[in-house]
């Protein structure tokens, strides 16, 4: 099974191939947002994988609708196929003049 590590965290554990970096958060405690509960609608779950990126799921054409830079994914669309480690990628607030 896959060693996940949720660096910025200091959360780890291992968990089945092919499950959801969202799934991963949640069953080893590690706090990420998911206000959409995982369909992939709202973005809040935003991941980094640091190490290992290519141990995760190609990006899904969902997480290239949303332009969230190089190198973050969706938690709830990015599975883990191998030993990777993740941090956690905050939403700035927005600022209205």
């Amino acid at each position: 099974m896959p060693k996940v590590v949720f660096l910025d965290q200091g959360v780890r554990g291992e968990l089945p191939e092919g499950t959801t970096v969202l799934e991963a958060a949640r069953h080893l405690g590690a706090r990420l947002s998911s206000i959409c509960g995982g369909a992939g609608t709202c973005s809040t779950c935003r991941v980094e994988c640091v190490v290992n990126p290519q141990n995760l799921s190609p990006v899904e054409p969902l997480e290239d609708a949303y332009d969230m830079g190089s190198g973050v994914r969706l938690g709830c669309q990015a599975r883990i196929l191998g030993d990777v480690g993740l941090r956690t990628v905050r939403i700035p607030k927005a600022v209205l003049d």
